[in-house]
């Protein structure tokens, strides 16, 4: 249930830097800079998750390492699929 919890508040964080990113630049929908921004602090978060498990919930690192790539590239994965999709959509109205 926890892992759950963490993937969708890094999908809501990623919602949050992608919104903060447009009210500061109109140009960020073509811009990679969000994704980029989310990735990184995404991984400082779920490193902490990791250490969190690793140093208070008594798991070891090998049992922490299948949660941290779930809980990290699940969120990762949907900012790519739809960053790419967008992307598609706009050079298709364009063109």
């Amino acid at each position: 249930m926890r892992t759950l919890v963490v993937i969708v508040g890094g999908i809501i964080l990623w919602a949050v830097v992608t919104g903060i990113a447009r009210l500061f630049h109109k140009q960020t929908s073509r811009s990679w800079t969000p994704v980029i921004i989310f990735a990184a602090l995404w991984l400082v978060i779920t490193g902490w998750n990791v250490w969190v498990g690793v140093t208070q919930a008594g798991y070891t690192v090998m049992q922490e390492l299948p949660i941290f790539l779930l809980t990290y590239s699940l969120p990762i994965t949907v900012a790519v699929v739809v960053k790419r999709n967008l992307d598609k959509r706009g050079r298709q109205r364009l063109g």
